[in-house]
């Protein structure tokens, strides 16, 4: 293998390359690529520079058009009569290719269905030379899918519609804009002019070199700086009317602003704040100055429809509104708290993802992984009260050991040439085991270490793509003595096996064995897989260990280890801080003195964290067959004395499962009263009427034991939240900022006039115009008890009344509010209106698609179903003339799902009848 990837290497970069190309080169072997499926040969010819010419008027705005010319220079590594290039929904009208002494029209033939247009040529295009190849097309500007460069609208305080032109570039969105080789590893500098109306402005990755010229016909033109060498799906581009703030310069004089439409400027202040102070974080935490990676500015855009979160487009970062733009007297603490974690998040993209790429979206957790780790960190150091290095446990880690406990789980790394499948490595393994296993790195090399290796990596890999073997090895200098192996070896089956080790302890005497085997919920034992797993622990001896991250040992494939206690009696408890990926299960008689701990009179003997964690493991090891739920339910009978946010978010998290999977009413008051007796102290440390708005932690345990107290029906919790429900509706007493979630959705559940109700709610969604007040009220309407309410509230999902980016919200609020009925009326509302589905969201396949909507609402559905007959309306849906071949494959998925589920019920329930049975 590695002769190949010399011999490849000598192919790309002989014939006399120029030098201005050799920047490009990967300074060593990276995994090479053929031309297969929808991947361009990277042997063939490499791009080294476009100069994009654009034109957006207001006629294109209005017609969602745009005219386009793209000059790309091209080195061709070999003599060929024909070559692609990447093309999506343009019209190429002209087609030349040229070099001094040389010039030809080519002929375009496709795109196919990779997207895939080959170019052809009279005459042989000879190696070792660059030719510029300029493309003539005209585009379109979406409305129905914010992918590519797109559509989007506002309504202005005149009631006039806004229209605005933007981008969407990841993963493959940039065809979509301009001819353009567009796959991570093909990099490349960027010279892009818009031309655009005059009462707009337009925005892109780089500073324009200098004011706009006056191009007549009421538009402008200007032309911005060279981008440093990047990839395709980090370019972006706008056109609006909009307005801009500056904010603070960063500590290297990078200057920052916010972008929006015009009257949100009063809600600028958090990403003002935050960006430069990120910015900051990184650059101090990596020794490598923002400004210093190439582009010296750096702006963010709300922009009204988008089809994620934010994204880390170099130099131009854009956002959901709800995700960038906060009313300190209408948005809530957790609001902001989502706004200085995306904010982190895309600035760390732009050392891991914009500098250093992946190769290849296989390995799309080199970017997502660390972003997510950083996040964390960054915010974490602005904001030392919030306490978000806990909350990323919470947040991350143990979601992610859930889904990853899946016998279906995908590792971090694997091959896949798929658009479709390549969509799905977006998801919580990518995010959140990827920076949960690199907190687990961190954690056994050391901080200091850790920067190290990091730093090595960004200089060693700048505007260059990376693997993971690389970046192992760039950890290989600096880690410590006690690590068993090479940083590669160590990390490989993290890397590219699914799952994680359970590890058991077993106690003889004062010696406590440990052994490992892959964790799944289905119980079984028969992966084989090992790994090396870094060690944390505390005993009952020194209680202060909790805190200590520090690796004490390692277990190792195919070897126990043995721990000697100081004696037989004490207690001990593996993964402080849960630093660790990977659940732990304790004996019966190790088990037994870390109860009597729990139970003893100084309950913080144990700290929050360790309770958090064991709370989460104990229900995980009981849904796999582990554990008796008899036992765990007694085990957590110490919760009565525990009020920590963590422990109560592990437990409520477990008991949402419970939930989901019992179908008795008795049964399931039964589960209630239980909580409701153990969350007792709970709810009286965060009463409904005594608010800490500058009080993070406060804050979100109030929200959390509030919304649980309200949906379990204790009468205190309701009462209160219909009253001020109440109090809004006659007499406009807008509800707590940060309780209004809990007032919406408890007044509707419980609403005795649901018509006057549901239709004041609503209007307050149609008459506001913060994002993040719409997300809270869509999330809301669904509560209402009623269900032909319910069902004209997902037809508006159908409308321009919901944005299409919001659209799962309104499904999610009602099947995820009204049990059993929430299921039946979603089913309902597919069978009678999927035909209206199709258009209204297209049939492209992208986030926002036709296609990955219904997967989507179809195995979240699924999964809530508890009855035969929902099965059965299920499968007749599938049965639709014309329903995509890909969502009936889910959805078949889904129904062999939802009918195992079943019988988990029938189980569980008899589990969980044994505790409640008399004598308890």
């Amino acid at each position: 293998m590695w002769q190949l990837l010399c011999i490849l290497a000598l192919v790309i970069t002989s014939e006399a390359m120029p030098k201005k190309y050799a920047g490009i080169q990967v300074k060593k072997p990276i995994n090479p690529r053929t031309s297969s499926g929808n991947r361009l040969d990277p042997t063939l010819v490499l791009p080294s520079n476009y100069n994009l010419n654009l034109t957006v008027t207001r006629d294109n705005l209005d017609n969602g058009k745009f005219d386009g010319i793209a000059k790309i220079e091209l080195y061709f590594a070999k003599d060929t009569d024909s070559f692609q290039i990447h093309a999506k929904d343009l019209t190429i009208s002209k087609v030349t290719l040229a070099k001094s002494g040389f010039s030809r029209d080519l002929t375009p033939e496709g795109p196919d269905t990779n997207d895939c247009v080959t170019m052809k040529s009279s005459q042989t295009i000879t190696r070792g030379y660059v030719y510029v190849l300029e493309i003539h097309y005209t585009g379109k500007l979406s409305d129905t899918d914010m992918d590519g460069f797109y559509r989007s609208n506002y309504t202005d305080d005149d009631g006039n519609t806004k229209y605005l032109a933007t981008t969407q570039f990841e993963q493959m969105g940039a065809r979509r804009a301009f001819p353009c080789f567009d796959e991570p590893s093909f990099k490349a500098t960027f010279d892009i002019s818009i031309t655009y109306p005059n009462t707009s402005m337009a925005l892109s990755n780089t500073r324009p070199k200098a004011d706009p010229i006056d191009a007549g016909n009421g538009l402008l033109t200007v032309t911005f700086q060279t981008t440093p060498v990047m990839s395709t799906y980090v370019i972006a581009f706008i056109v609006a009317e909009f307005t801009c703030i500056n904010g603070a310069n960063t500590a290297d004089g990078t200057p920052t602003k916010v972008c929006g439409r015009p009257g949100t400027e009063e809600l600028f202040s958090v990403g003002l704040e935050a960006a430069p102070a990120a910015l900051n974080t990184m650059a101090d935490f990596l020794s490598i100055s923002y400004g210093s990676l190439g582009i010296k500015k750096m702006t963010q855009v709300a922009i009204p429809d988008f089809a994620v979160g934010a994204m880390e487009n170099w130099g131009l970062m854009t956002y959901r509104e709800s995700d960038l733009l906060w009313d300190e007297n209408q948005s809530s603490n957790y609001d902001k708290q989502i706004i200085y974690m995306d904010i982190s998040h895309e600035v760390a993209h732009q050392y891991f993802g914009d500098y250093v790429t992946t190769n290849w979206w296989s390995n799309v957790f080199l970017n997502e992984g660390f972003a997510t780790y950083f996040e964390y960190h960054a915010t974490a150091e602005i904001r030392k009260d919030w306490e978000v290095a806990k909350q990323f446990v919470l947040a991350e880690v143990q979601p992610v050991l859930l889904s990853d406990s899946s016998g279906c789980s995908k590792p971090l790394s694997y091959d896949t040439n798929d658009p479709v499948e390549i969509q799905t490595i977006f998801g919580d393994i990518s995010y959140n085991k990827g920076g949960s296993v690199i907190k687990m790195l961190q954690s056994f090399l050391g901080i200091e270490n850790f920067k190290q290796g990091l730093t090595r990596y960004l200089n060693n890999n700048g505007h260059n793509v990376a693997n993971p073997e690389i970046l192992w090895d760039s950890f290989e200098e600096s880690k410590p003595d006690d690590v068993p192996d090479t940083v590669k070896t160590v990390m490989d089956n993290w890397t590219y096996k699914p799952g994680y080790p359970l590890l058991s302890l077993t106690q003889n005497g004062i010696n406590i064995t440990i052994s490992q085997k892959r964790f799944l919920l289905s119980g079984d034992d028969t992966d084989e897989t090992q790994w090396y797993v870094p060690i944390t622990y505390t005993t009952s001896a020194d209680p202060s260990e909790f805190t200590e991250t520090t690796t004490k040992l390692w277990l190792t494939p195919d070897t126990d280890v043995t721990i000697v206690l100081d004696n037989e009696d004490s207690w001990i408890i593996l993964n402080n801080q849960q630093v660790g990926y990977y659940r732990v299960n304790y004996d019966q008689t190790l088990l037994s003195k870390i109860e009597t701990a729990l139970n003893s009179d100084d309950l913080d003997n144990i700290d929050e964290m360790s309770r958090s964690k064991l709370v989460d493991d104990q229900l995980n090891l009981a849904r796999a067959g582990k554990a008796e739920y008899a036992d765990v339910l007694n085990f957590l009978t110490f919760m009565k004395r525990d009020s920590s946010y963590y422990s109560w978010s592990s437990f409520y998290n477990g008991f949402s499962y419970l939930f989901k999977r019992t179908k008795d009413e008795s049964l399931r008051n039964l589960l209630k009263n239980y909580i409701k007796e153990l969350m007792e102290t709970l709810k009286n440390s965060v009463p409904f009427t005594t608010e800490k708005p500058t009080d993070q932690i406060y804050t979100l345990k109030q929200v959390l034991a509030l919304t649980w107290a309200c949906n379990l029906g204790e009468t205190s919790c309701v009462n209160n939240a219909t009253v001020a429900f109440t109090s809004y509706t006659m007499d406009n007493n807008i509800p707590s900022r940060n309780l209004k979630s809990v007032v919406y959705c408890t007044g509707l559940k419980n609403s005795e006039n649901p018509t006057e109700d549901y239709n004041f709610l609503y209007n307050k969604y149609l008459s506001t115009k913060l994002a993040t007040e719409q997300l809270t009220i869509l999330k809301a309407l669904g509560c209402i008890n009623d269900s032909t309410l319910r069902q004209e509230y997902l037809k508006l999902a159908l409308t321009d009344k919901i944005r299409i980016q919001d659209v799962r919200y309104v499904f999610q609020s009602v099947y995820s509010n009204n049990g059993n009925e929430g299921v039946d009326d979603t089913l309902e509302f597919l069978k009678n209106n999927y035909q209206d589905f199709e258009t209204h969201f297209g049939t492209q396949s992208t986030l926002t698609s036709l296609r990955s909507i219904l997967t989507s609402l179809i195995s979240t559905v699924a999964d809530l179903i508890t009855e035969e007959y929902q099965i059965d309306k299920l499968s007749e849906f599938l049965k639709t003339e014309g329903l995509d071949e890909s969502v009936v494959a889910a959805g078949n998925k889904a129904v062999e799902s939802a009918t195992g589920n079943l019988k988990t019920i029938s189980i569980l329930e008899g589990q969980l009848n044994d505790y409640f049975s008399p004598p308890r």
